[in-house]
């Protein structure tokens, strides 16, 4: 995983140890939270990139022999006074790599590969989301807290890097783009106790060439004083195309964090 993709991350990882001290008068009606973690991230679907004539649909596991990777990942989320939109920041780095072979030729880009000779494949997939929502009006109130609904919009910056080399043949094809694309978003939050909490979260576009889909269930546990633990389950799934590179792939799996909420 490449150092400068994990910038957001680790500027999150920053922002914990200086919200520790701070004490909750200093940020008047400002409630924060900041969490990292890891993803068990389970790759499915297929790339393909048209060269000369059309290209081949590589399929994640059985063309390029993906299996699960842990992603780390981040967010931040600040909910600020008044009519001023609240802020949900989220970095979510996937990298995939490995050996495979094809009984079959293929075509990736200009290069047409031979079969039954080892290649190198390459699958970064590094998202980045910077979303403004408005909370419900009265929800929480008339709920005394135990209900919670957020809604607004999302920009998700995508870099994506698709890769191919057959070291024996020399051939090599490399496809890099970089995409923001607008979502709507959508939170739900129920907390029947003060220590537990359920959390939903959806994001969503479908237009033109481009259709995404990320889902986030989570189970939240408040451990002592702003600390606290959550896992649940993750899915994305993403259909684009951009510049002849089509990308049909999904990424699912459990995942476990940790943060501070003020």
């Amino acid at each position: 995983m490449r150092i400068r993709k994990m910038t957001f991350v680790f500027c999150l990882l920053a922002v914990l140890p200086m919200l520790m001290p701070a004490p909750a008068a200093a940020l008047p009606l400002i409630d924060m939270e900041a969490a990292v973690g890891g993803w068990g991230a389970s790759a499915s679907g297929g790339v393909k990139y048209d060269g000369v004539t059309e290209g081949t649909n590589l399929d994640l596991e059985d063309d390029f022999n993906y299996d699960d990777e842990t992603a780390l990942t981040g967010r931040l989320k600040i909910d600020m006074p008044l009519v001023i939109p609240n802020l949900y920041l989220m970095a979510t780095p996937l990298d995939y790599e490995e050996k495979a072979t094809r009984s079959q030729t293929f075509r990736f880009g200009e290069e047409q590969y031979d079969a039954n000779v080892e290649y190198n494949s390459r699958l970064t997939l590094d998202t980045y989301d910077i979303g403004l929502f408005y909370n419900v009006p009265l929800l929480e109130t008339v709920t005394l807290g135990r209900l919670g609904m957020e809604a607004g919009l999302n920009a998700r910056i995508i870099d994506a890097e698709a890769l191919v080399e057959q070291k024996a043949t020399g051939y090599y094809e490399k496809k890099s783009e970089t995409l923001p694309l607008p979502m709507l978003y959508v939170g739900l939050g129920l907390y029947p106790v003060d220590r537990f909490g359920l959390e939903a979260e959806a994001r969503g576009i479908s237009y033109s060439d481009y259709e995404l889909v990320s889902l986030i269930g989570r189970l939240k546990v408040n451990v002592f004083g702003p600390l606290f633990v959550s896992g649940g389950y993750r899915y994305d799934a993403y259909d684009i195309e951009e510049d002849d590179l089509v990308l049909d792939v999904d990424f699912s799996g459990p995942f476990l964090e940790t943060g501070l909420k003020f």
